[in-house]
């Protein structure tokens, strides 16, 4: 019985990938984002395990461009990384090449386990100078997640994908990326933004996250990634009236919490 379980469960697996991205169980995986960073891969597993791989090998995948358009929680953590159709443009990436259990984990890492999804799988064209072109799987942002067009990143995210670049020899996209406006908010705005986010944390839970929508929105219209102190005092002031009723709320709701001993509210993991 365990193993016609787990007979089912490869076929399954494999049905989902075409055969032309996985060959003898081994998936080519490509990774655009903070996965080129092989110190993400060490720490995305369960319980933060290590995901192996057999090979990583600096490639690009044409047709598409890389795009910060996959939504996030602004004015922390703005937008991820996604990739997007465009004919005339390729983005700069690498490939893993991994047993086909340690690509499930790793879609398992990325919300796959959810019930709604974040990415979805995609088949894209890749190439690498000492190679033919071949096929593999990379996940974009799903329609319910993508903003209409691509938002601020956060410092942070963005030094894990030039760190990563740097580490492949893309040199000329890790220099790309180290010019791109970026998110970095004060310390107050950060303590205002984390207090906020558990009130939305706690309407995620209850199906709510519609009501602070509108919340959203003025924090992605407001976002500045520029070096005017100006502009980004006026920005972090906008922000930060917006989400200061929340945080209120949000900080009552904590102390409340810690007082009955109760865990503080999360994004439970995917399993």
């Amino acid at each position: 019985m365990l193993l016609l379980a787990a007979l089912i469960a490869t076929a399954a697996s494999s049905m989902r990938l075409p055969s032309s991205v996985i060959h003898d169980n081994t998936v080519r995986y490509f990774a655009f984002g903070s996965n080129l960073d092989p110190s993400k891969m060490a720490s995305r597993g369960k319980n933060a395990s290590a995901i192996p791989y057999a090979k990583r090998w600096a490639c690009v995948a044409h047709g598409y461009r890389l795009a910060f358009n996959m939504r996030g929680f602004p004015p922390l953590e703005p937008a991820m990384a996604s990739i997007a159709e465009s004919a005339d443009d390729e983005c700069p990436g690498c490939v893993y090449e991994m047993a086909l259990d340690d690509y499930e984990a790793l879609w398992r890492s990325e919300g796959g386990a959810m019930p709604r999804s974040p990415y979805r799988e995609v088949v894209v064209r890749v190439s690498r100078p000492d190679g033919p072109d071949v096929d593999a799987v990379t996940l974009a942002a799903e329609d319910w997640c993508r903003l209409r067009s691509d938002a601020i990143p956060s410092k942070r995210y963005l030094g894990i994908i030039e760190t990563g670049a740097r580490s492949l020899g893309l040199e000329a996209h890790a220099d790309a990326l180290a010019k791109m406006p970026r998110a970095d908010p004060s310390r107050l705005l950060r303590l205002v933004a984390t207090s906020h986010g558990t009130i939305s944390i706690a309407c995620y839970r209850l199906g709510l996250s519609g009501l602070l929508a509108p919340v959203r929105l003025w924090c992605y219209a407001c976002l500045y990634g520029g070096n005017s102190p100006l502009l980004r005092f006026a920005s972090e002031a906008l922000i930060a009236t917006a989400l200061f009723p929340g945080a209120v709320l949000g900080a009552v709701v904590r102390l409340a919490r810690r007082a009955l001993r109760l865990p503080a509210l999360s994004f439970a993991p995917p399993s």
